[in-house]
């Protein structure tokens, strides 16, 4: 038992104690030291989901799984990277645990390839749906042709693993692959194994496709350190190197209002034994070169692979040939497999006369571009809108001459439909081409006057025709040619 002093001595020590230390310098206290992160676990993990346990996670991918499979059967994609596909969770930013990873509400399998796209790994995303207390998946967002998909962040699987989506220097390509990636002329075809496809050409009236290099090499070395293509077994890898020109649409027609809703936008495909395989027209470029990568069956005999070049119209214009040949598949015009070079002329102009309510004067026309091919774009009478005209027969062609007339004192009025009937194309051996259509503006005279010559046509002349047209507000126009006919040399 403690005696009555002693423990009054006890509190006096305590109260000393406590009195002195509030005259004493207090130091800062001390940085308040974050947490550690918790480390990323090294072994099976529990995938959370909006702050819930997944427990069914396993299933879930094996869903997704098989239907990722069934989406690679039909060949609406290709298998890609190591040619395994799985379906991940991908990493949201959130707290973790030691031994769960809060995911985003959907599945990422893969890695893939979408048709259209370049090499780098697809991936196709598989929402997650929470009902209730069920947990399902939702059909597979399948990318568009074209389009391809990739999670931002980190993948994982409830046993651990885990992987960069874009990590993937061993590409393998399965059936159905289709990658469209740019050439930038760096590497020549003898370096890429590759052999020459000159004999590979295709052109309408708005674009052009040139074989510059083809071959089927047991592996196709990606650029950028890309890693290295490789066709899966039972594969046979393709490489075609084209040239693509889009840009032969002169630009003022571009944001022309047309019959159809828009000017013709032309369009690549490939048709291959295992389907028909558009280019996404977002992988093409204006004018450039590509690299367009395919497989075939290696046992798969049949039909050659085929190149086809189209322009979505009105009146849709598709020509093949087989590759690497360049045979057409079917007969074609005849003017689209000739090559025209640009106007030869030692002149351009031609003078005219004029006599218009009483006044006269001079004026020059004058030839400023020239298009031979098999479809051409005219004013529509009915509806004022542009639509393509062609002739009737494959041995036939259109002619299109762009022109400009200058000259002081000319009438104003919108007569360019009428005067275009006074401009003449002589053809060789005599005769006058018929005019098939006509462009024109609020001017008086047409823009392009477009005419139906023989395919293999290789000269003509082009001059004002003596002779007068009715103005609709000015009355009678006379013209007349006071300088030779323009000559016109369309030599291929």
């Amino acid at each position: 038992m403690v005696s009555r002093s002693r423990k009054g001595q006890a509190v006096l020590v305590l109260l000393l104690a406590l009195v002195g230390g509030c005259g004493l310098p207090q130091e800062p206290a001390p940085e308040p030291v974050p947490s550690p992160p918790a480390p990323k676990p090294s072994g099976p993990i529990e995938v959370t989901l909006q702050g819930h346990r997944l427990p069914n996670a396993d299933a879930l991918l094996r869903a997704g799984e098989a239907a990722v499979a069934t989406a690679i059967e039909q060949q609406r994609v290709a298998r890609s990277g190591d040619g395994t596909v799985q379906c991940w969770f991908a990493r949201v930013e959130a707290e973790e645990g030691e031994y769960y990873v809060p995911v985003e509400p959907k599945l990422w399998c893969g890695p893939i390839q979408v048709p259209g796209t370049g090499p780098a790994p697809d991936w196709i995303p598989i929402p997650v749906l929470t009902k209730g207390d069920r947990v399902e998946l939702d059909e597979p967002k399948v990318p568009a042709p074209g389009q391809a998909t990739t999670p931002a962040a980190e993948i994982v699987r409830p046993d651990g693993a885990s992987r960069k989506p874009n990590a993937q220097n061993e590409r393998n390509a399965g059936p159905g692959y289709l990658a469209v990636l740019p050439d930038d002329g760096k590497r020549s075809n003898v370096e890429l194994g590759l052999k020459d496809a000159s004999d590979v050409h295709l052109r309408d009236d708005f674009a052009s496709v040139e074989g510059k290099g083809w071959g089927m090499p047991g592996s196709f070395p990606l650029p950028d350190n890309g890693g290295v293509l490789n066709p899966e077994r039972g594969q046979r890898l393709w490489v075609l190197r084209v040239h693509v020109n889009r840009k032969q649409l002169d630009e003022e027609l571009l944001s022309a209002s047309w019959v159809n809703g828009g000017a013709p936008v032309p369009g690549i495909a490939l048709d291959l034994p295992g389907g028909w395989r558009d280019l996404p027209k977002a992988q093409l470029p204006d004018s450039g070169a590509i690299f367009v990568l395919f497989t075939v069956p290696e046992q798969g005999g049949g039909a050659p692979p085929k190149l086809v070049l189209n322009t979505n119209v009105q009146s849709l214009l598709e020509q093949a040939v087989e590759l690497p040949e360049g045979k057409p598949v079917y007969e074609l015009p005849a003017v689209l497999r000739r090559k025209v070079s640009a106007l030869k002329s030692p002149s351009t102009t031609q003078a005219l006369s004029f006599e218009a309510g009483g006044s006269t004067g001079t004026a020059n026309l004058t030839v400023s571009g020239l298009r031979l091919g098999w479809q051409r774009p005219v004013r529509q009478p009915e509806s004022g809108k542009l639509g393509l005209i062609s002739p009737p027969r494959n041995d036939r062609a259109l002619l299109e001459v762009q022109l400009q007339v200058n000259g002081d004192g000319l009438p104003e009025d919108l007569a360019g439909y009428l005067t275009a009937d006074r401009i003449a194309l002589k053809l060789p051996g005599g005769g006058k081409a018929k005019i098939a259509g006509k462009r024109y503006d609020g001017g008086l005279f047409p823009t392009a006057v477009v005419y139906e010559v023989p395919a293999d046509i290789t000269s003509a002349q082009l001059t004002i025709d003596a002779g007068s047209v009715t103005l609709p507000s000015r009355g009678r126009l006379e013209l007349a040619p006071t300088a030779p006919a323009i000559d016109l040399r369309l030599e291929p």
